[in-house]
């Protein structure tokens, strides 16, 4: 006997979980473009070289005498190397025994979520190791607002000398450092991307607080410094991985029953880097933390 129309399957059911996995996902990073001004991924193919850059040379300012020829100014732009863009695939496997003893919810959905988060982690993970090749330096300072204070003076000079301005300087801080300004201070705290984030705080405009950070440090680029690459879902789906994803997925969900072991699979693949690119770009703050906060991170 055929199927009554408009009967809803588990391959209906499994789309719909496709594309809340991906909404999920997709509206954290739209919270997070939205503050730096990322208008959308750069999307390119896995396997091409990622740089981060470095610009040398300055302005020949020497006098030009009537017809003289005028001389050169040279700029070269330091490529450095810093890997490819990869195609990360994750698999999750929940079994019907895991299912019938604790619920399709908290098996399945629950399992889900924290596979998401962990995604996540991993791409702010890589973003934090890009950061730490910045080459701006503003060490030694003595407390943490000093060490903001500075960096952002050592950030507005090394744009300035290549005639360049920051329409928005975003901070990193480690949450341990900032702890006891948080407990003094009312303030708004929300979640962006896995990072606690503050606005117009301690004179920062954007600051992202989080343990990636190394404690007595804080780092400090220009938002537009920033990008987001991802890499090309339909180039898969034309050889059938078909990953549900929406426009401007950065991440690209599958779930499917797999008969043979009587489980369910959730399949994740994201090709999502995060990275700031102009090394010059990046400063680094240092300062001693606090005995208070030696100890807590202790």
């Amino acid at each position: 006997m055929p199927a009554i129309t408009n009967t809803t399957t588990t391959e209906d059911l499994a789309a719909g979980m496709d594309i809340e996995m991906v909404m999920n996902f997709q509206q954290e990073y739209d919270r997070l473009a939205e503050i730096l001004g990322i208008v959308s991924p750069e999307i390119i193919a896995a396997g091409t070289a990622l740089y981060q850059f470095k610009v040398e040379g300055k302005l020949n300012t020497a006098d030009v005498a009537e017809g003289e020829e005028t001389p050169l100014s040279k700029y070269t732009t330091k490529k450095v190397p810093v890997g490819e863009i990869e195609f990360k695939p994750y698999r999750k496997l929940t079994t019907a025994q895991a299912i019938l003893k604790s619920g399709y919810g908290p098996a399945v959905l629950k399992t889900d979520a924290q596979m998401l988060k962990d995604v996540r982690a991993n791409i702010i993970a890589k973003f934090f190791a890009f950061l730490a090749k910045g080459t701006g330096k503003a060490e030694g300072n003595a407390t943490l607002q000093a060490a903001i204070a500075m960096a952002d003076t050592e950030l507005d000079n090394a744009m300035e000398d290549k005639g360049d301005k920051a329409e928005t300087i975003v901070h990193f801080v480690n949450r341990t450092d900032i702890g006891k300004y948080l407990a003094e201070t009312p303030v708004t705290v929300q979640t962006v991307f896995g990072m606690t984030y503050l606005q117009n705080f301690l004179g920062m405009e954007h600051a992202f607080v989080t343990n990636k950070v190394p404690q007595g440090t804080v780092y400090v680029t220009p938002a537009e410094n920033i990008h987001m690459y991802g890499v090309d879902f339909g180039a898969l789906a034309q050889a059938d991985i078909d990953y549900t994803v929406v426009e401007g997925s950065l991440i690209g969900v599958h779930h499917e029953p797999n008969w043979a072991r009587n489980s369910a699979e959730t399949f994740v693949g994201t090709g999502a880097t995060l990275m700031a690119e102009i090394l010059d770009y990046i400063v680094k703050g240092t300062f001693e933390p606090t005995a208070a906060a030696q100890a807590a991170k202790a």
